[in-house]
């Protein structure tokens, strides 16, 4: 299927790996030039690589989004380079166990400026660009976590505010042709469940499994499809609400989730 997408340009946080790394494959596969961040050299350059195989332009920028510095250098080489700016996707975060009455009031700061204002900051950037050709998409990535509790008081609360961050800015640019969605994953394969210490490892070590054990052990107890869901089932979702198949849809929190959330009014 044609999406329409061929030679617009997308910027993608967190793109080294994980969900923003496949996002940034299924836009190549679709033709989108792509400007990705990431704070780690090694697979940024890794997946920049995988990408220019796809046969498209793609701009690959070390970039720390909790800086405001890093953020506006990173919007500003992109448009310079490709002269355009279409898409954006949100993508940059991370989440760990933790008791809320023991959380670092630091650690919640951080991970507020990194999935929050990071967000907000870049989606203020890239809307000159869009507004010029009247035409945009901004992509969140929520969770629905940020629907329902799952245990982690800031992963919660900052993905709770980020879908309501994505409904303010879809209100306020939809006469500038600028639609702004969010997509909520459930549980993911990525490495931020399946790398060394990470949540399957953490979880594990509370229920007295290894950390491959513990995932699937969460997935028979929560997931109604039994199991966890992959990066490209979230990308699928973000290159149709980037494409021109999702034209009349703004302001919308999508669960990607395996039957996780059954409340029919969030």
């Amino acid at each position: 299927m044609d999406l329409g997408l061929k030679g617009r340009v997308a910027l993608i946080t967190g793109a080294a790996q994980g969900i923003g790394k496949a996002c940034a494959l299924a836009l190549a596969e679709e033709g989108c030039n792509l400007a990705i961040c990431d704070i780690n050299p090694r697979t940024l350059q890794q997946t920049a690589e995988e990408l220019r195989a796809k046969g498209v332009e793609i701009l690959a920028v070390l970039a720390d989004v909790t800086k405001k510095e890093d953020t506006d250098g990173f919007v500003a080489q992109a448009a310079e380079k490709f002269g355009r700016i279409d898409i954006l996707v949100n993508n940059a975060g991370t989440g760990r166990l933790s008791d809320l009455m023991t959380l670092p009031e630091e650690e919640f700061r951080f991970n507020m400026e990194l999935m929050l204002y990071g967000l907000i900051r870049l989606s203020k950037a890239v809307v000159p660009y869009m507004r010029q050709q009247k035409w945009g998409r901004i992509i969140n990535i929520s969770s629905i976590f940020g629907k329902q509790p799952g245990g982690l008081l800031d992963y919660d609360a900052i993905k709770a505010a980020v879908i309501m961050v994505t409904k303010d800015f879809a209100n306020y640019l939809a006469k500038d042709g600028i639609l702004v969605n969010a997509v909520c994953p459930g549980p993911i394969r990525t490495p931020l469940w399946e790398g060394p210490g990470q949540l399957g490892e953490q979880l594990g070590g509370l229920i007295g499994k290894s950390g491959q054990e513990a995932i699937q052990w969460f997935a028979e107890q929560n997931i109604p499809l039994g199991r966890y869901g992959l990066p490209e089932e979230i990308a699928s979702m973000v290159t149709f609400l980037a494409s021109e198949k999702a034209s009349f849809i703004t302001g919308q929190a999508i669960n990607v989730d395996g039957g996780m959330v059954k409340a029919a009014y969030i």
